[in-house]
């Protein structure tokens, strides 16, 4: 068996689809139906890699960063694994990476007490990145006080917001998760006394730039980008105008889903495996090699790591980020022949459900081999 092909079965499960490949299928679509979760295995297949970490400032916020981020949000499942996750994460921070992107009340795991365990031993040398939202009664001053408490800090690098309308609707609410405009507020003040070092905003959408960029100070946004959910191909001319905007007002941009979506990876890895006729490209490196090359240059990728080989393998994307021709050309066959079906109802959650829009029949390739 050939390595790159032991590799993706043994992080991504089985690989056959019961398809020839895709080279015979270039008039068809692999269709995905249902959601599929990455399989837990905490066996290290892969070596550790060697190389340095690229960093990057997060706009002119002063703020240093890895290229690459651990991004923690997690699945429920995953909670017990204590210890598996804490060497994960130290093995990151070995490896180069000093961006933790942390969860705890959205998908009720609540990480910021373990993750801030994991971390005490080099609490200092690395940038927290959470999201503001109170619970249990908490105001946005209590739950800020209670979040550096966790983190054993006396400030918070960077704080995200997902309030994105000025609204006291509830069908504007709604669609918000309750994040409240209000809060942007005590965010900024408690920033003006130290106790934040950025300010930001997560959008799914442009329009849900709208507001914030017209009206608050933001520091930093964070959008998703990947090869097969792209503006830049989809939108260019908003995607250029909005990123060259932000990077104007020395605004950071930041990346997330650079693999899809959690309960996508799965079902694109095993595409790309069968459309992979040499056996060689690895796929999760090829979609990290897609953002480090492109046009659209960012200051960091958040990525979520449930497995040892995930750190391992996506790591060394960064310590090797040239793109190959055959890492082009399989990122182009997967995006054409992967048709996702009711993308909003099975495989992501609702506020992902813009994703299944972001799914076009056909691209220009530009953004491919332009830049190769």
């Amino acid at each position: 068996m050939k390595r790159r092909r032991f590799i993706e079965k043994g992080t991504t499960g089985a690989l056959g689809l019961g398809l020839a490949g895709c080279s015979a299928f270039r008039n068809k679509k692999f269709e995905i139906n249902k959601p599929e979760q990455t399989p837990i295995n905490f066996d290290k297949n892969i070596p550790k890699p060697t190389g340095t970490m690229p960093m990057a400032e997060i706009g002119t916020t002063g703020i240093k960063v890895s290229k690459y981020g651990f991004g923690s949000h997690m699945r429920r499942d995953m909670v017990k694994y204590v210890k598996e996750r804490e060497w994960m994460i130290r093995e990151a921070y070995d490896l180069g990476i000093n961006f933790f992107d942390v969860y705890d009340h959205d998908g009720r795991i609540y990480q910021y007490e373990p993750m801030g365990n994991h971390l005490a031993p080099m609490i200092n040398n690395v940038v927290i990145s959470i999201q503001m939202y109170p619970f249990e009664g908490r105001t946005v001053e209590q739950e800020l006080e209670r979040d550096m408490s966790l983190f054993r800090r006396d400030y918070i690098d960077l704080v995200r917001l997902h309030a994105w309308k000025n609204s006291t609707d509830e069908k504007v609410l709604a669609s918000q998760a309750g994040y409240r405009w209000e809060w942007w507020e005590t965010l900024f003040k408690m920033k003006e006394k130290g106790y934040i070092r950025a300010v930001g905003v997560p959008i799914h959408n442009i329009d849900d730039l709208e507001q914030p960029l017209a009206e608050l100070p933001i520091d930093f946004v964070i959008l998703p980008f990947n090869f097969y959910h792209n503006w830049y191909s989809m939108q260019p001319n908003d995607f250029d105008s909005t990123i060259s905007t932000l990077r104007k007002k020395g605004i950071g941009v930041i990346t997330m889903k650079p693999m899809l979506g959690d309960r996508l990876v799965t079902p694109f890895h095993r595409i790309a495996a069968q459309c992979d006729e040499s056996g060689e490209v690895n796929f999760a490196r090829a979609c990290l090699h897609y953002i480090i090359n492109s046009k659209v240059k960012v200051d960091s990728t958040l990525n979520g790591m449930f497995n040892p080989d995930h750190i391992y393998n996506n790591i060394d994307a960064f310590f090797n980020p040239k793109m190959s021709d055959e890492e082009r050309k399989l990122l182009n066959t997967v995006r054409k022949v992967a048709k996702i079906n009711n993308v909003s109802k099975t495989l992501l959650p609702e506020y992902y459900q813009f994703l299944e829009d972001w799914a076009p029949d056909s691209y220009d390739d530009s953004d491919l081999f332009d830049s190769a």
